[in-house]
């Protein structure tokens, strides 16, 4: 049948077919994905960080040392530029938003959004589309996207720290066993590859179909925003400042799973926001099932239009 052909012909196919599989099993049969472990601890929604644990480190394993430069000249540029117009957008629609938000979008819909990066279909992306520098801000984008980054902004600095060292050891021990000995690199290449399918599926099972059919309007205008401001941002520092081709910039404006819990976590800050969550973490189901699929042809686009030019 050739199915592994006809999945690689979708730009991040290996992880776009099971997002959408784990998203049907999880809106037809959810308890299916309850039967236990070890079955629901690594494909369900509640292993993601466990594999996402993973990633980071064999990204790192594949980090050398002495071949950082390329990293350090446009990698940590662009996830330092991603975190500053986090912020910056970010306060801005904290301060100057009422807390409904505007067009039946909540303020918090808003900056979950804008905070969020889907790091796993960045690092998918960055397998066919980008190279080794590319592949290896995976880490530092994983760390900028989680949701207690956008607590502190909201107020709160409560175990942020330790979540974020939480994200960097893995990377770090990974850099740390190459470093050792640069055959690892080699043993452990294809580690993110393997992980990928795997990590779309539990991805999908944070995607209810019904509950975006529900709030399907203004999901859609809040992905439309969403993705303009941010891939416009991305893209131009990508561009013109770093003198790339802007597929990594791209690549990095999805919204991730992760960040569905930021609504829920911001209300138990704020008590303001309860009546708010169940609408925003729908419109942001959304928005990530939309950018989900848009980000990677969008990517593709990109780099197809690049490589032409040259």
């Amino acid at each position: 049948m050739k199915i592994f052909d006809k999945i690689n012909k979708i730009p991040a196919g290996m992880m776009i077919v099971p997002v959408l599989i784990g998203a049907i099993i999880n809106t037809l049969f959810p308890n299916v994905l309850l039967i236990g472990d070890p079955f629901s601890a690594s494909f369900y929604k509640t292993g993601l960080m466990s594999l996402i644990g993973l990633m980071l480190f064999f990204t790192g394993t594949q980090c050398e040392i002495r071949k950082m430069k390329p990293v350090v000249k446009k990698g940590i540029p662009l996830a330092t530029f991603k975190l500053i117009s986090f912020i910056i957008l970010a306060k801005l629609c904290v301060h100057y938003l009422p807390i409904e938000g505007i067009l039946g979008i909540p303020t918090i819909a808003i900056v979950t959004c804008i905070i969020s990066c889907n790091s796993a279909l960045y690092l998918s992306l960055m397998e066919t589309y980008g190279d080794e520098a590319d592949k290896a801000n995976f880490g530092l984008l994983t760390i900028i996207g989680m949701p207690n980054i956008a607590l502190l902004i909201l107020g709160s600095s409560s175990s942020a720290f330790n979540s974020i060292m939480a994200m960097l050891i893995p990377f770090l021990l990974g850099i740390g066993i190459t470093a050792l000995d640069v055959r690892f690199k080699e043993y452990f290449k294809q580690g993110i590859s393997t992980i990928v399918p795997v990590a779309g599926f539990a991805f999908g099972t944070n995607i209810n179909l019904l509950n975006l059919v529900q709030s399907a309007f203004t999901g859609v205008l809040l992905t439309i925003v969403i993705t303009i401001v941010s891939i416009g941002l991305a893209y131009f520092f990508d561009t013109i400042v770093l003198r790339q081709k802007g597929c990594a910039a791209i690549a990095t404006c999805g919204v991730s799973g992760v960040s569905l819990s930021l609504p829920y976590l911001a209300s138990v800050i704020n008590p303001e926001l309860a009546p708010f969550v169940s609408i925003a973490t729908a419109q942001c189901a959304v928005a990530l099932t939309l950018t989900t699929f848009i980000i990677p042809f969008l990517t593709k686009w990109c780099y197809e239009k690049k490589t032409m030019i040259k």
